[in-house]
């Protein structure tokens, strides 16, 4: 099967969108850290979805767990993907040896992505400048339109090139490889998802709650010859996160209970609507909306490693401060000015209470100006938004990236290996919306508490109920996942007295599935003792299990 001209056009179109960011924040995001989303794109360009999941949910088990602190990965996904899916459909590969394509790929990529922040830092001093002219469509062109084009024009030409014509290479040299190789990487290829589980496991890292692990892993063993359904496990798992925090957090629920006997129409934020008089200086909903929209789909699109988000925070919030400001151009440039400084958080749990609160003390300052009051200093607005971004992205991290998107792909993983779409559907639709929403929820908190708003995400009980409970689903899947999609086996086997004794059969009925269990933990344990060191961990894995492959103890 040749990949044709338009294909490889079509696959890297969708990589460079992708990687431009500009489809929204955690829309983007799971796009660049998965791989079944961008499994069913090309399953669909290439006209096999079946077998394109099949291969993408392998290549995704490897790549569990992945996030981007600080905005860059060890390895990007997306384009990993990209590459090996249409050659391994291409070349008829098997989907376990895939990955020995998709991860030398990824590893490159994620070089283009840092050269990319290095252009954008370029366009922040041009920014600062249009600020200064307050020169609102320059800013929106380059902060927004150039990052996107620049991205586009890095990424496009570079997966055109590696799928169109690094198939048919890579095709013609399997050919030549020996059986005894293509084995050894089919080893490697089953073992590397062990890899992607332990990574989640130590970034959940709840070491209280790997009970859970365990006994997922178990009830999943037992149950296999019945065929359980992913979804009918993530039930199971939700009942028992469901009775460990009630009786753990007992008080946290009492306190729920009371509260919505005694909650009131009154507590819940109110609004001027937009019948207020054009200058009054006052954030509204549609204020909100607007804000958080332009926030969410924006996110990463100018990231930089000068300033990080700060382009982008200063252009979703750049109409409400022409509002509030706009008849006061010195200040508003000043507005303008403070919000291109260094910036850097999770873009819902951190983002979204940060601008709320950023949207309330601005909004306080304009009418005090108005009004000939002393108006609130302008540093306490800079001095809350650093003290904020790092424990809040802290949070957002662990829980939406490392558990509630991990969690939604191992719920539709059993689907992806079946080659169904719906194993790229489930998370890709689920994930974007619910992230939104709460994230705007997070918004509207920020803006009506303040600064009061944190202390309800970092030290509320509810909040910590929330996190206990999904930590406790999240480590639960991962059993499942285990059990099912790590690949460990030893064909070694002896003969004594003319009677035949197979390693692997002694194994398991010492432990059933003990080879898998212990891959995982070995690797768990290397995490939590020397840190996140993944691509070190990842060179040893392929080194030592391609040798023992190679020679037949796996």
């Amino acid at each position: 099967m040749a990949i044709s001209a338009l294909q490889a056009a079509l696959i890297a179109a969708w990589v460079a969108i992708v990687e431009s960011r500009i489809i929204g924040y955690t829309l983007s995001g799971f796009l660049r850290f998965t791989a079944v989303g961008t499994g069913l794109v090309i399953g669909l360009i290439m006209g096999n979805v079946p077998q394109a999941m099949i291969i993408a949910a392998t290549i995704q088990l490897v790549y569990m767990g992945v996030i981007a602190p600080g905005g860059t990965t060890p390895s990007e996904t997306v384009v990993a993907t990209a590459v090996a899916v249409p050659v391994a459909l291409a070349s008829g590969m098997a989907p376990e040896q895939s990955i020995a394509v998709a991860v030398p790929v990824g590893l490159l990529a994620s070089y283009l992505v840092s050269f990319r922040f290095f252009i954008n830092s370029l366009i922040t001093h041009w920014v600062d400048r249009l600020a200064e002219e307050l020169n609102d469509r320059g800013i929106t062109f380059a902060s927004i339109i150039l990052p996107t084009i620049i991205t586009i024009s890095l990424f496009f030409p570079s997966v055109f090139v590696a799928v169109y014509y690094g198939a048919p290479l890579i095709d013609s040299f399997l050919k030549t490889i020996p059986a005894s190789v293509l084995h050894a990487l089919t080893v490697v290829g089953g073992s590397l998802p062990a890899l992607g589980i332990a990574l989640t496991l130590a970034v959940i890292g709840r070491r209280d709650l790997m009970v859970f692990y365990f006994l997922a892993y178990f009830v999943s063993l037992i149950l296999k010859p019945l065929n359980v359904n992913a979804l009918v496990y993530a039930i199971l798992g939700g009942i028992a996160a469901y009775l460990y925090v009630a009786l753990y957090y007992r008080s946290a629920f009492e306190e729920n209970n009371a509260n919505s006997e005694n909650v009131s129409s009154s507590e819940e934020p109110q609004y001027e609507k937009e019948s207020l008089p054009q200058n009054e200086l006052k954030v509204t909903e549609k204020d909100l909306k607007m804000t958080w929209f332009r926030w969410w789909l924006t996110v990463e699109v100018p990231h930089s490693f000068e300033r990080l988000q700060a382009l982008s925070f200063q252009w979703a919030i750049m109409p409400v401060l022409r509002k509030l400001y706009g008849k006061n151009p010195e200040e508003l440039k000043e507005a303008y000015k403070r919000h291109l400084v260094f910036f850097n958080t999770q873009g819902t749990w951190g983002g979204a209470p940060i601008l709320g609160i950023t949207l309330s003390l601005e909004e306080q300052r304009a009418r005090a100006i108005a009004k000939g009051e002393e108006a609130p200093d302008p540093n306490i607005i800079n001095a809350t938004k650093v003290g904020l971004m790092g424990p809040l992205a802290g949070i957002g991290d662990s829980v939406e990236w490392s558990t509630i998107m991990y969690l939604l792909i191992a719920i539709a993983l059993p689907w992806a290996k079946s080659g169904s779409a719906m194993g790229a559907l489930f998370p890709l639709i689920f994930f974007p919306v619910i992230t939104y929403a709460y994230g705007y929820y997070f918004l509207r908190m920020g803006y009506r508490l303040g600064r009061e708003s944190v202390s309800v995400l970092l030290g509320g009980e509810k909040i910590k109920t929330l996190i206990t409970g999904l930590s406790t689903l999240g480590l639960f899947m991962m059993g499942i996942l285990t059990s099912n999609y790590v690949s460990v086996s030893t064909p070694l086997k002896w003969t004594i007295s003319g009677k035949v004794f197979e390693l692997q059969a002694i194994l398991d009925k010492i432990l059933p599935g003990m080879l898998p269990l212990l891959t995982v933990l070995l690797v768990y344990w290397y995490f939590t003792k020397k840190g996140l060191k993944v691509l070190k961990v990842l060179g040893w894995m392929v080194v030592i299990f391609f040798i023992l492959g190679w020679i037949g103890v796996l």
